[in-house]
């Protein structure tokens, strides 16, 4: 796997790296392992920073897409998004770019989501109408689960969670949870057993596929 990350903090604060050095320093890695003979299964749009947030993502996205078809036919393109650019038009848009569109929702309500994402807790039901509003039938949703500090695991959290998932109706659903406690954010991992009860609940209240992944 190749990983992309489009908004590593440019030289003014707040701002990204042009399109013009993320497409050419793309370019040029994935020349380099084609000519020396390695293979890729997925290049990664992701960051710290949503890689959505960036003024030019759409251009980046189709230049990376004509990368991909050129030097790795058969890798897919996947983008790994917070869901936080998705008011604008344009962003949804670039969506279908990607063979793998997996955007996170984790939260059931505005205050679990506020402290899972260090955002507004109003802005939470954008980002659910937004989800809402792609059109686009193979979008994933991702969403982690913790507990501690914050847990999105209570049965009152899963309940408006599975709600919000209906309405969003993706492809599939991604779930999975740290494979070790955070000091720093007063996180935990939740046990294989809760994880797995997600799965089937997901699947039973929803009837939209269901897969736990690795950390």
């Amino acid at each position: 796997t190749l990983f992309i990350n489009p908004t590593l903090p440019g030289g003014r604060p707040g701002s990204f790296p042009s399109q013009a050095v993320v497409v050419t320093a793309a370019a040029r890695r994935l020349i380099e392992l084609s000519k020396g003979g390695e293979k890729l299964d997925s290049i990664v749009v992701t960051g710290e920073v949503d890689p959505t947030l960036h003024p030019d993502f759409r251009e980046i996205s189709q230049n990376l897409r004509e990368l991909t078809d050129k030097w790795f036919s058969k890798a897919n393109l996947v983008l790994l998004s917070d869901s936080l650019g998705l008011e604008s038009p344009d962003v949804r848009q670039s969506l279908s770019i990607y063979d793998k569109p997996i955007l996170r929702l984790e939260a059931g309500t505005q205050k679990t989501f506020a402290a899972l994402s260090g955002r507004k807790p109003a802005e939470f039901k954008g980002v659910v109408e937004n989800l809402g509003k792609i059109e686009l039938e193979r979008i994933i949703v991702q969403a982690r689960f913790v507990r501690g500090k914050t847990d999105n695991s209570s049965e009152t959290e899963l309940r408006s969670w599975l709600k919000h998932l209906g309405s969003v109706a993706p492809a599939q659903v991604q779930l999975y949870t740290p494979d070790k406690p955070d000091a720093k954010s007063g996180l935990k991992p939740v046990t294989k057993s809760t994880l797995e009860s997600i799965a089937n609940k997901v699947a039973d209240k929803t009837g939209i596929p269901v897969e736990i992944v690795p950390a």
